[in-house]
């Protein structure tokens, strides 16, 4: 019972790509190789007139198709028209006739404080402390009493690598 419903099955799926096969003859037979040749020198030679070629060219497509495709009425003569890859679709935007003014511009002026805040001090993250400067370069943690050395927005105390920001 099984086998019986596997083998339908199988000839199921199996049937339509038993009617696709073509029996197809390659190589073809020695007259119509002779043929092929005949075609290909004609296509070939530089004397041959334009429209005699196109036939060649024609007749050797049709000799090289497969019976199923050389059965096929007019499936060669039907060219389609060339057109755009996209249609043409109008501007829906009419561009203006006359030139718009000059968007306005920003002007920045900048004015000197008359009275500069003070600068803030720095404080070490690790005592709390606020750090004193003294000699350009260096300054002094009042509580530790450590000397740290200036570096580009602070200070960097040289034992323990810790940075004291401004």
């Amino acid at each position: 019972m099984r086998a019986r419903l596997v083998a339908g099955v199988l000839l199921a799926i199996a049937a339509p790509f038993a009617a696709a096969v073509e029996t197809t003859q390659w190589p073809p037979p020695p007259e119509v190789l002779g043929k092929m040749r005949d075609l290909q020198s004609l296509i070939v030679d530089p004397n041959t007139p334009k429209e005699q070629r196109a036939a060649a060219r024609r007749e050797l497509e049709q000799l090289m198709k497969g019976p199923a495709a050389r059965d096929r009425p007019g499936s060669d003569e039907r060219k389609r028209p060339a057109r755009a890859a996209i249609d043409p679709f109008p501007s829906v935007v009419k561009p203006p006739e006359t030139r718009l003014p000059a968007p306005p511009t920003a002007r920045l002026e900048v004015i000197p404080d008359a009275s500069p805040a003070p600068p803030r001090p720095a404080v070490n993250p690790s005592t709390g402390s606020v750090v004193q400067p003294s000699t350009p370069g260096f300054a002094v943690d009042p509580r530790t009493g450590r000397v740290l050395h200036e570096v580009p927005g602070g200070f960097v105390d040289p034992r323990t690598g810790q940075f004291v920001p401004r």
